[in-house]
């Protein structure tokens, strides 16, 4: 901020817009002669008494906020001692000031962790950002007209700049073909999210953005499967065993599948007591994992708690909506809302299974569909699908819900893609399809979605050459990961006060995977080889045998249903046509379609109807300046910083 605003009344804004997510305290600190501003809000998970923020070293000349947990803290901790720190309180947060006196913002070298933090230096003016390995804690900061200010949510950001709020019009796309800004995009172009992996300085009024990680793809073929398993299973024990450590009470997400039945297992083995479960049901058979859920949770004489899933939908959406900050369309946020409010209840801290999807190449339909992509390319000249692709166009007038048309029209979908050249096939199969087969079809202006897609070619084409799974599990692991299942995880807990943790993202466990042959992890047949390997071991033969389910929610029903009335009231409405975003005649066929059971649109729906709460929400705050106008970049400088814990 302007030293001028580097206000306690301006923290303090900034401090209440994310005030959910720290409900037992909130510091600030101070620096007017560089124009600084420190704020905090806390979620106590260790040293309930002692651990408040922002903290300083001894002398008070270096100073953090921090979010997240550092669960190698305790080695780190004892290693300061030794070197002649002095600890004052027993949090893990102190760990940084100090480590940071010791290696300055190499300090990222040597943490264990999900974090997103602030460094500031006394002695120099200097400020250091960083964000962990694999994206888990967010950041996001706003580097304009000589400012810089940084937050755990994008609306805490706003409140500490008065950069303009126009949207970036790559970033709506982003969202509008992938149902997520994926980073360092955000909704606004004055704002970024902090990549993971990254740490940004700011020294003598210069920013310097620099990669600290990444992930490398480098197999190794001379080991043989289990001395792989035996490796990946320590790991896994000695990753659930750091994230139990907390000073409240503490349980576990389970849905019954592989993932969160492994942690809950490790979790045992580790627990003096009786381990705390949760988990969600639902009335529809094709959705529900009950059956799988209480039947590891006997074996396991865990705590269990579990509720069907009955959202209240018009009561909820809004709010839910609300708590992601900008755009975004994850329909299974609904039952991981209701699963973290019920977790809260009776715990503080809840492990999660996600990840090893991504990182072990989990999502076996998609997998073998794409084994059958390479095949065909490797038999048929490109021109041949580019022809099949052209001669199937015509099935778009067939019903979706028809077997006919639905099996003629996943064939054009799979000949449109294989014509492509392999490192386009990931993002173009992600993409929402109306958009994909209609570029136009629901923007106001001829607007090619086509435009966003070089963005996410460049990031998987940096997984380099090799296998052809070799993309697919780097995109999924430092993309979809961070931008979806970690966004979805933190916005979705933290809206009701619960931390979330996600052992087997352990960042050490992405480095073991990438280090395995792809045939370990997806052998043409299933995924996440390797794994299934450790939980034959300790799983019933159930949990491995069952059909993959996911967290899902029936979008299209909903949307035909009792949401129905919603989506018209906000789609068809003069404020919706007048944001000059949207052709209003496309969205009032795309809800007839859908509601009539020609198409299903569910998504699609979902898509706009999150788009528009939340522009209606945002407009209400305060007004936007137009959206198709870009602005200048800006230089930068540090002055006001506000963060979480």
């Amino acid at each position: 901020m302007r030293r001028s605003e580097a206000s306690p009344a301006t923290i303090a804004a900034m401090r209440a817009a994310m005030a959910h997510r720290g409900p037992d305290a909130q510091g600030e600190f101070f620096r007017p002669q560089w124009g600084l501003g420190l704020g905090h809000v806390r979620l106590s998970i260790i040293d309930l008494a002692g651990g408040d923020q922002p903290l300083s070293n001894e002398d008070g000349t270096v100073w953090t906020v921090f979010n997240g947990e550092f669960y190698n803290f305790k080695e780190l901790r004892a290693r300061l001692e030794a070197a002649g720190h002095v600890f004052r309180t027993r949090s893990d947060t102190e760990v940084l000031v100090h480590l940071y006196e010791e290696k300055g913002e190499h300090l990222v070298d040597d943490l264990l962790g999900d974090f997103a933090f602030a460094i500031w230096d006394d002695r120099d003016g200097s400020l250091l950002l960083a964000r962990d390995h694999l994206g888990v804690k967010p950041l996001y900061y706003c580097d304009y007209d000589g400012q810089l200010a940084f937050a755990s949510t994008l609306p805490a950001l706003l409140e500490g700049t008065d950069a303009p709020r126009e949207f970036e019009p790559l970033a709506l796309l982003s969202y509008l073909t992938f149902y997520v800004v994926q980073a360092p995009l955000t909704i606004y172009r004055a704002a970024r999210k902090l990549p993971p992996g990254h740490v940004l300085t700011v020294r003598g009024g210069q920013v310097r953005l620099r990669p600290y990680w990444d992930l490398r793809m480098e197999p190794d073929d001379s080991r043989a499967l289990d001395s792989f398993a035996e490796e990946l299973e320590a790991l896994v024990l000695d990753a659930v065993r750091r994230q139990m450590v907390a000073d409240v009470p503490l349980g576990a997400f389970l849905s019954g599948g592989v993932d969160s039945s492994l942690v809950v297992r490790a979790m045992t083995e580790c627990s003096a007591g009786p381990v705390k479960t949760f988990s969600i049901g639902y009335r529809e058979p094709a959705y529900d994992e009950s059956h799988f859920y209480r039947l590891l949770a006997h074996e396991l004489n865990v705590e269990h708690h579990e509720l069907v899933f009955q959202p209240r939908l018009l009561e909820d959406v809004t709010h839910i909506v609300s708590m992601f900050g900008e755009p975004c369309a994850i329909g299974s946020a609904f039952p991981l809302y209701y699963l973290a409010k019920l977790a809260r209840e009776r715990v503080t801290v809840a492990l999660s299974g996600d990840g090893p999807d991504e990182i072990f190449a989990g999502y076996d339909l998609r997998y073998r569909y794409l084994q059958r992509m390479h095949r065909a390319r490797r038999v048929l000249p490109r021109l041949a699908l580019v022809g099949a692709g052209a001669v199937l166009s015509t099935t778009r007038v067939l019903r979706t819900t028809g077997r006919v048309g639905n099996l003629l029209r996943q064939l054009r979908k799979f000949c449109e893609t294989a014509a492509l050249p392999p490192e386009h096939w990931q993002p173009h199969l992600t993409m929402n399809r109306t958009l994909r087969t209609s570029p136009a079809a629901l923007m106001a202006e001829s607007v090619d979605p086509g435009r966003v897609l070089p963005y996410v070619r460049a990031f998987v084409g940096q997984a380099g050459r090799g296998d052809w799974r070799r993309p697919f599990l780097y995109a999924d692991t430092r993309v979809v990961l961070p931008d979806e299942m970690f966004t979805k995880l933190d916005c979705m807990t933290m809206a009701n006060g619960l931390e979330g943790r996600v052992p087997l993202c352990d960042y050490r466990i992405a480095e073991l995977a990438a280090r395995m042959p792809n045939e370990y992890k997806f052998d043409g047949r299933v995924g996440k080889v390797v794994l299934r390997r450790i939980a034959a071991r300790r799983l019933p033969a159930q949990i491995l045998q069952r059909s993959k389910v996911g967290f899902r929610v029936p979008l299209n029903e909903w949307f035909r249903n009792e949401l129905y009335p919603l989506a018209c009231d906000l789609l068809l409405d003069s404020s919706f046509r007048s944001s000059g975003l949207f052709n209003a005649r496309s969205v009032a066929e795309l809800l007839r379609a859908h509601r009539s059971g020609h198409e299903k649109f569910g998504n699609v729906i979902w898509c706009l109807v999150a788009f528009e709460l939340w522009r209606r929400a945002a407009r209400r705050s305060k007004p936007h300046a137009d959206p198709r106008r870009f602005a200048a970049p800006a230089d930068t400088s540090v002055r006001d910083c506000a963060e979480e814990g």
